[in-house]
This record gives C-alpha cells, structure tokens and sequence, in this order.
C-alpha cells in the first residue's frame, strides 16, 4: 500500500520549495518580488505579475522563469513547466556559480518531472550533478532535501531498502536544520520555512517502514508526524501535511482500522482539493480510498472512485503525451548543442595546433642551427631502454596526451594496448571511434570529474556518455565499468 501512494506524495512538495540559503539582501527589489510569491496559492496572477517584473528587469529571467516553472509544475502542467526550463538551460540563466540556491531549486524540479515521468536515470543524474558542488556541505537543508528526493526516486524504482536508507539519514539531518547555528546562515524571513519544512522526513519515514513491513516503526513515526502538524500552516504547508494524512491512512488501513483510515484519507483529499490540484495527488488518494472501501465492500463507493480515477486517467492521458515529447525535445536540442560545441572546440584545437606546429618547427629549426654551430664534438648515444623502461615511458606519453586531450592520443594508446580497440569492436562493432577514445580514458582509470575537465565538457555530459556506452556494451547495472573494461583486456 505504502509502495502505491509514496510513488505520487512526493513529487509536490519538491515544486514548494522556496527556500534560500544564498540571498543577498542587497538583491534588486524586483528579484526579492518573485522570490517573496509563495508557490501554494501562486496562479495565472502570479505569472503575469512575474512577466511584467521580467520586462523591467532583464536580469531578473533566470530567477522569474524558475519561479513560472515551478508554479505550472505545480498545476500539473509539466509541459510549461520544461518550457520555462529549457529557456533557462539554452541560456544558462541559473548555474551553481550564479546563485546556488536557483540552482538547487532547478536540478529538484528537473528531477522531480523525470521522476514522474518515469525517467529515473534522469531524475538522479540532476541530482548527481548538483551533489557534486562541494559548497552543499556547508548547508545542512540542501543535503536533507537531496536525501529526500534520492529516497522517493528509490521507491519508484522498487529499491525499498535504500529508499529506507536515505529516509533514515534525511531524519537525522532534519534535527540540524532546526539548529540555531544552521539557521545563522539564511535571512530571518526564511528560517521559518526551513524550521516547517525540516518535518517532512518523519512522515516519509513512517512511509518507509510501512512499505519494508515494519508497521510497529511506521506506527511510531506516523504519531510523531500527526503531532508535527498541529504548529504547521495549512497553506505553506499544506504538502506536508497531506503526506502525513496520507500515510496515517495507510498505517490504520494495515491495522484494519477502517474508521481511522477513512478519516485520515478524507483529511487528506480534503487538503489536495483546497491547495494541491495535481493528478498524482488526486490519483493517489482515489486509490487508497478505492482500496479501503473494497475491504468494506461498500460497492456505492468503490462504483464512484473507479469511475473517479477512470476520469482522471483519461484526462492526464494526453498531458503526458505532451510531457514526453517536450522531454525529448529537450534531449534533442541538448545533443545538438553538444555537438556543436564540440565542433567549435575541435576547430579551435585544430587551429591551434597547426599553429603551435609551426611556431614548433621554427623554434626546433633555428635550435638546431644554432646547436650546429655552438657545438663541435658529437652527441653520446643513451644506452638502450630495457622492455619495462619504454612501457613506462610510452605509458607516460599517452597519460599526458590524454590529459591534454590531443589528437593523437588514441593513436598512441592502441600502439601501447593493440587489443583493446579490437575487443571492444568485438563486443559491438558499431562503436564509434569517439566513443573508443572514451573507452580508453575510463581504461585508465580516470575519473568523471577529470575526464570532464581533460576533455572540456561538462560532469554530466560524462555521465551520460557512460550511461550510453553501459548500454551499446551490454554492461550490467551492478558491474563497475572500470572492472569491466580491464577484465575484457585481460
């Protein structure tokens, strides 16, 4: 039951989030309007009060499209939503150098449309590329909330165990974002909303036993969040609370306490029609309601939510037609660019070594005329390397050609491994010759990050590239890639 509802609970809440950690105070008044517009109430207003502040002020885009994004993600109009989202990436309005706290909100909100679209890879690779800034340790709520959305990406995927796992942690965590010393970092304004918003762990952990069958740890921490959410608001709020009606429901519903269960359930359909208008809160509190009310046998009612949740299905049936394809299409403008940045990279790197060669040649022509002439006796021939010396020196050679990443550097390295391109072909002969000079840079052990800053590309990139070769290999899953490739050469 667990597994059916926390599949749909979460993904709201990651749209709520307007939590800043890297406001300057001294930030443009316009910019402190679209940050100040809470995302529950938000509506067509709201958007129009942000495009008439974006006409104003150009700086304020980033900022004011992540805000109109997250505003139609939460109407479960996701398709607008990467709309917005795409004008802010083909631009790169909103990086982590520019402002962290954009950031954050953007990889959540990318991650929590892949989730819901089924897209899981997707939906951690975001959260994978925001994890890897080195600055989120110093902020307790960022890696709680990374933790929270790492858990609900789990269930999804029926990794329960895990999923736990992270719940457990995000709990733990959440006690340091109500400390004092935590709080210091962030304006007063905003340490209300992280204080509130550190609560929702304990409802998603109660979800978490619940789903591995501990009902006796889900029945603890279930109490614990019913009792939270009497000093919560029921508008800021309003997501977390919903959660935590849901998952009382669930809880009593294992306990065949239907009473208890039905109330709960109704507090929390109650809650989604008042301030949560989205198909997959709808769709979750039909189901549990439908699933109650067949125990009851109440036909009256199991009639009218099957035919709710018929409705509702029909519907969303052509938003996620839309979601998709604007998902690919954004894939495919991604590639795009890729392709033609690297194209200028590769005329860059050409034109410079042409005329690095040259300057080279010149250099090495007159050394040498100049040697001729300063130099009367004879050069003394070196000893001849043994075997291991020139591997060692040839193995030298092709890590400094690839951490320059220099044409010849594939070259060089199939002269040093003869084999490897060959079996590598042999796997799948249609692997391109880029993808073999990437093959050759994880033979050698480099990691994500340095094959990202040797090659000029970004972390991402790199994790997409290996994504796609575990694919055309037939790599699986539980398999290091890195022991894959050195046991094919063996």
């Amino acid at each position: 039951m667990a597994k059916k509802i926390f599949f749909y609970f979460f993904s709201l809440s990651i749209f709520f989030t307007s939590y800043s950690h890297a406001q300057n105070l001294t930030d443009d008044q316009l910019k402190r309007m679209i940050h100040d517009i809470d995302i529950i109430p938000a509506n067509d207003k709201d958007i129009l009060k942000i495009q008439n502040i974006i006409e104003k002020c150009e700086t304020c885009e980033g900022t004011g499209y992540l805000k109109m994004a997250r505003i139609y993600a939460k109407d479960n109009n996701q398709a607008k939503a990467l709309e917005y989202i795409e004008k802010i990436n083909s631009r790169q309005l909103i990086t982590a150098d520019k402002n962290l706290e954009d950031f954050f909100s953007l990889k959540c909100l990318m991650s929590g449309i892949y989730r819901s679209s089924g897209k899981y890879i997707k939906a951690l690779d975001e959260l994978n590329e925001f994890s890897a800034d080195p600055r989120i340790k110093n902020y307790p709520y960022y890696n709680y909330f990374i933790l929270l959305l790492r858990g609900t990406i789990n269930i999804s995927m029926e990794n329960n165990a895990e999923s736990l796992k992270c719940f457990k942690e995000a709990y733990k965590i959440s006690k340091s974002c109500r400390e004092q010393k935590n709080l210091d970092l962030i304006p007063g304004k905003k340490q209300k909303f992280q204080i509130e918003d550190s609560y929702k762990s304990t409802a998603y952990l109660a979800a978490g036993y619940l789903d591995m069958g501990k009902l006796d740890s889900a029945r603890i921490y279930m109490k614990e969040a019913l009792a939270d959410t009497n000093h919560l608001d029921d508008v800021r709020n309003a997501d977390i609370k919903y959660t935590t009606y849901h998952v009382a429901g669930s809880v009593y519903l294992v306990d065949k306490d239907y009473q208890k269960a039905q109330t709960y359930y109704l507090m929390a359909k109650k809650t989604e029609e008042k301030y949560l208008p989205r198909y997959d809160m709808k769709l979750a509190v039909y189901t549990a309601l439908l699933e109650l009310y067949e125990r009851e046998g109440r036909k009256d009612s199991i009639n009218y939510y099957l035919k709710k949740i018929v409705e509702l299905q029909k519907n969303n049936k052509k938003k996620d037609i839309n979601v998709n394809k604007s998902i690919d299409i954004g894939d495919r403008k991604q590639m795009q660019n890729l392709e033609n940045s690297n194209k200028r990279l590769v005329y860059t790197l050409v034109t410079t070594l042409v005329l690095g060669a040259g300057l080279i040649y010149f250099t090495f022509f007159f050394y040498k005329k100049y040697k001729e002439r300063s130099l009367d006796k004879k050069d003394t021939p070196l000893d001849d390397l043994t075997g291991k010396d020139q591997y060692n020196e040839s193995f030298k050679e092709v890590v400094v050609l690839a951490k320059q990443n220099k044409p010849e550097f594939l070259t060089r390295f199939n002269q040093l491994f003869p084999e490897f391109s060959a079996k590598i072909l042999s796997v799948n002969d249609t692997v391109q010759s880029s993808e073999l000079r990437f093959c050759a840079y994880l033979y050698l052990n480099f990691s994500t990050k340095d094959i990202a800053e040797y090659t000029f590309i970004s972390v991402r990139t790199v994790q997409t590239k290996k994504y796609k070769l575990r694919k055309k290999l037939n790599i699986p899953g539980d398999v290091d890639i890195y022991m894959w490739l050195n046991d094919l050469v063996k």
